[in-house]
C-alpha cells in the first residue's frame, strides 16, 4: 500500500470476512483500523425480520427470540442488547435468544430496542434498531363447561312454531396482564370490559331437528338461518345466550332433538386504563348442540 505525501487518506485496502469490511487509514502520520460492519438485514435477514415482526405486551418481559449469532456466524458474546421504556434510562444487557429482560409496564407506550456489537478488535457498532408500541393482550373465550337448557317443550311452556333454548357458561378470559411493578403482574379486572351483544353466525351454523333419530323433514325445511336470532345476558365474565328458532311448523316439539353446532359470535374488548390502550376479541365459538325435547 502507498501513501501520498500530503498525509491525507489516498488508498485502502478492504477485506471481508464474517462480513466486517475492514478498513485501514492513514492519518496524522499513523494507520488506524475501523469496522463497518454491515446493517442486521444483510447480515442475518432472516433473524432481522423475525425482530421486526416481533409484539411485545404490556406486563410481558422484553425478549426476542431470533438466533442472531448462528445466521450471522459471529460469536454470541459480542452482541449486546439495549431498550429504553419512554421516559426511563436504558438498559443493557447481553443479546441471548429468548432470554427475558424487563416487564413494560403500563406507561411505556414506546420502547426503543437497539441491537449492538462490539468486537474484540474494532470498535462498537450498532446492527438494528426500532421503536416498538407494545399492545394489550386481548381476552380469550372458553366454552369448556358450557351448558345448554331447554326452554320450550318437555314440561315447559310450549309455544307452538318456535324452539328456544338457553346456552350458558361462556367464559371470558379477562384476567390479562395491563401493567407491572417490577415483576409483580397487574391483571385486568371484569369492569375492564366492553361487551357487545351476541349474534349467531350463520355461516357456522349447522343444525336439524329428529324424530326417532331420523331427520325431521318438515321442521328442517322451516330450520332456515334468518330464523335464529339471540340475545345475551353477561355478568362476572360469563356469557348467557337465549336462542329462538322461529317460523318452525305449528307443531309439538315433545319428543324431537335438535342436534348441530351452533356458531355464535362474540365481541369483547379489554380496556388497559393504565396504558391507554385497548384490545378487541372478536370470535364465533362453536357450540355443539344435543337436545331433547
Amino acid at each position: 500500500m502507498s501513501v501520498s505525501s500530503t498525509g491525507f487518506l489516498s488508498r485502502f485496502c478492504q477485506m471481508r470476512k464474517n462480513t466486517i469490511a475492514l478498513v485501514m487509514c492513514f492519518t496524522g502520520g499513523a494507520y488506524s483500523i475501523s469496522f463497518a460492519q454491515m446493517p442486521l438485514e444483510t447480515l442475518a435477514p432472516k433473524a432481522a425480520s423475525h425482530l421486526a415482526s416481533t409484539t411485545l405486551y404490556f406486563a410481558s418481559p422484553v425478549v426476542f427470540a431470533p438466533d442472531i449469532a448462528s445466521e450471522a456466524r459471529i460469536p454470541s458474546n459480542e452482541l449486546t442488547l439495549m431498550y429504553k421504556f419512554m421516559g426511563d434510562e436504558k438498559i443493557e444487557m447481553k443479546y441471548i435468544p429468548n432470554q427475558a429482560g424487563m416487564r413494560i409496564p403500563g406507561y411505556a407506550r414506546k420502547l426503543d430496542v437497539e441491537i449492538f456489537r462490539t468486537p474484540l478488535v474494532g470498535e462498537k457498532t450498532s446492527l438494528w434498531k426500532r421503536t416498538f408500541e407494545p399492545q394489550q393482550m386481548p381476552p380469550d373465550f372458553s366454552v369448556n363447561n358450557v351448558s345448554i337448557e331447554a326452554a320450550s317443550g318437555k314440561g315447559k311452556t310450549a309455544k307452538l312454531g318456535e324452539c328456544s333454548f338457553t346456552v350458558k357458561n361462556i367464559r371470558v378470559d379477562f384476567a390479562k396482564p395491563v401493567d407491572a411493578n417490577g415483576d409483580k403482574v397487574i391483571t385486568a379486572l371484569v369492569d375492564d370490559l366492553q361487551v357487545a351483544d351476541p349474534s349467531i353466525d350463520a355461516g357456522k351454523t349447522q343444525m336439524q331437528f329428529e324424530t326417532t333419530g331420523k331427520p325431521d323433514a318438515a321442521l328442517n325445511a322451516a330450520l332456515k338461518p334468518e330464523n335464529i336470532t339471540c340475545s345475551g345476558f353477561f355478568n362476572a365474565g360469563v356469557f348467557l345466550v337465549n336462542v329462538v328458532i322461529q317460523k318452525l311448523p305449528k307443531t309439538a316439539l315433545k319428543g324431537k332433538t335438535l342436534r348441530g353446532m351452533l356458531g355464535i359470535r362474540l365481541n369483547v374488548t379489554l380496556l388497559n386504563r393504565r396504558a391507554t390502550r385497548s384490545a378487541t376479541k372478536e370470535e364465533t365459538v362453536l357450540v355443539p348442540i344435543a337436545l331433547a325435547f
